[in-house]
């Protein structure tokens, strides 16, 4: 067995563990499932440093982020065989509109929607504590200071920046409703983040995230395994230019 087959082998047992079949039917291009086995499962899945489950997270922002979405629901699906919770799954899709846009949550949560049905899972129920304004503004500073620390006000967040006007409503709505909602650890949202980041090209994101990842129990060789794990579903070159970003600002 050649070291290519060795390597396509080993992709097609993790595709496998995730619950994608094999192909069946004329291919898509030649060679093309071999491709995928070895680059995608058998390169980059296979990589050591970060757990299945936390590179699904990353898969899952990636795709929702980009709106490629037969792809994603063929990972929303492969989640779910690997034991994420729906609720889980339908945080991901609410924590990248916060990057993409609330229209990116609205289709992927569709699918997601679809995916349930199909397999017949129950679409999840769950009663949210609602808080007031004051509320929101309180718990939303509380997070900035939590995440970024005394980077919380920097950049596009400076009270007197341009963006002052609307980062009020990024105060409380991302960080304090969004960042705060149940169902997703705050380690599993900023993996979604860092994926969004990267597969968006927002750099500026990136240097002020990025080393905030560091204090939600993220290490460094993990956060660029967030990163490499996105170039296959978002483009090499965005992955690149990402992880060009981290060597920069990660210690």
């Amino acid at each position: 067995m050649t070291a290519r087959e060795d390597l396509r082998k080993t992709g097609a047992e993790i595709r496998q563990q995730l619950g994608i079949a094999d192909r069946t039917g004329p291919e898509l291009a030649p060679g093309f499932s071999n491709l995928t086995d070895e680059l995608v499962f058998g390169r980059i899945w296979s990589r050591p440093g970060l757990a299945l489950e936390d590179r699904m997270l990353a898969t899952l922002a990636a795709l929702t982020s980009k709106q490629y979405l037969p792809q994603l629901a063929k990972f929303v699906a492969a989640a779910l065989h690997i034991g994420f919770e729906s609720r889980l799954i339908q945080e991901v899709m609410l924590h990248c509109a916060m990057y993409a846009g609330v229209p990116t949550a609205v289709n992927s949560l569709d699918v997601v929607r679809g995916v349930l049905a199909e397999m017949n899972i129950a679409q999840p129920e769950a009663e949210l504590e609602e808080a007031d304004l004051n509320e929101l503004l309180t718990m939303g500073q509380g997070m900035m200071r939590a995440l970024h620390g005394e980077r919380a006000e920097s950049g596009y967040a400076a009270p007197a920046a341009a963006a002052s006007g609307l980062y009020g409503s990024a105060i409380d709505y991302l960080y304090g409703e969004i960042w705060n909602r149940p169902g997703i650890t705050h380690r599993q949202r900023m993996i979604c983040s860092i994926a969004a980041f990267s597969a968006l090209q927002l750099e500026s994101q990136q240097r002020k995230f990025l080393p905030s990842a560091l204090n939600v129990d993220l290490s460094r060789a993990e956060i660029l395994e967030v990163i490499i794990q996105t170039g296959p579903y978002t483009g090499f070159p965005q992955a690149f230019n990402a992880l060009a970003v981290a060597e920069e600002v990660l210690p």
